[in-house]
């Protein structure tokens, strides 16, 4: 465990065993902003602390891979004082990735770019840089936003009411459309299907849209770089019915499965053999498929 004093520039923290020491260190020579926090609460102390290190037997990459660090205060309030976090972060065994832990919901994570980028310097309340990230917002719109919110951040005229149908025709969901028939047009599924209520999803489907998740991939992102961000292949359903497309959800362990609120749909780019097509997985790194013969189509954002 770290106690870091407020004003001290450099942490110092008792000997724990030499990897959490290397670990720590890591972490906060990557992130000054835990020296930003300490230098602007000098009346609390910050504290950094392992709660978990990396298992080798886990399934879950983050459990598998990952120190998990507790970093927060201790608030002098009378006695001992109470601890408040500020941040979980999770750093990599090999030193070379910190991801930061999404504090509304468990298991998701974004990149420490991304954290920097559109949380800690998050953009001022209703302004859109078309980020996409699972649990937290969509643009400006927050987990808690209603239809009257998403009237004053984009304007009335910019809205439409749609009904949008599930797979198989099961389901339908009474939605708002933003941006209706333009290339950022993004669809709000609200909670409960109760309309203007608060949104539980939205779903990105038109070519040249402006939006994009963490690590940056947008409508018409190609296979070969989804393996690049993924860090390995992974499995999604065949072309051409209902399910077709979807990429399964823990994506072979790698680098998106930390992020289990971002779903993507893929279409094929040209014909193919028909062992592409239909109810059977299909590997990202198919020869016939690479570099770009199979893209994002569609991209399904959780909020809830």
């Amino acid at each position: 465990m770290i106690l870091l004093a407020g004003i001290q520039p450099i942490p110092v923290w008792a000997a724990a065993d030499p990897e959490t020491d290397r670990i720590l260190e890591y972490l906060t020579a990557q992130v000054p902003e835990i020296r930003e926090m300490a230098r602007k609460n000098p009346q609390h102390r910050l504290v950094l602390s392992v709660e978990s290190k990396p298992d080798p037997q886990a399934a879950n990459r983050a459990e598998r891979d990952f120190y998990q660090v507790y970093v927060g205060f201790v608030i002098q309030d009378g006695a001992s004082g109470h601890r408040s976090r500020w941040a979980t972060f999770l750093v990599h065994k090999d030193r070379n990735e910190i991801l930061w832990a999404n504090y509304l919901t468990g298991n998701s994570y974004i990149s420490l770019a991304d954290w920097k980028q559109y949380i800690y310097q998050a953009p001022a309340e209703g302004v859109n840089d078309w980020a996409c990230l699972p649990y937290l917002r969509v643009g400006p719109i927050q987990t808690y936003s209603t239809l009257a919110d998403l009237e004053k951040y984009f304007g009335a005229d910019q809205l439409a009411r749609r009904t949008v149908y599930g797979a198989e025709g099961a389901e339908k969901f009474d939605t708002t459309v933003v941006f209706p028939g333009t290339p950022n047009e993004l669809i709000v599924f609200w909670r409960d299907n109760k309309y203007g209520s608060a949104p539980a999803s939205v779903s990105i489907r038109k070519e040249g849209a402006e939006w994009r998740t963490a690590y940056g991939i947008r409508i018409g992102t190609d296979l070969a770089k989804l393996n690049e961000i993924n860090g390995r292949p992974f499995s999604f359903y065949g072309f051409s019915w209902d399910y077709g497309g979807i990429v399964t959800g823990k994506w072979d362990g790698g680098v998106m499965s930390s992020m289990p609120g971002v779903h993507l749909v893929l279409r094929a780019t040209r014909e193919l053999p028909r062992e592409y097509y239909g109810d059977r997985k299909v590997r990202s790194d198919s020869e016939e498929l690479l570099p770009d013969g199979a893209m994002v189509r569609r991209i399904d954002v959780q909020l809830r």
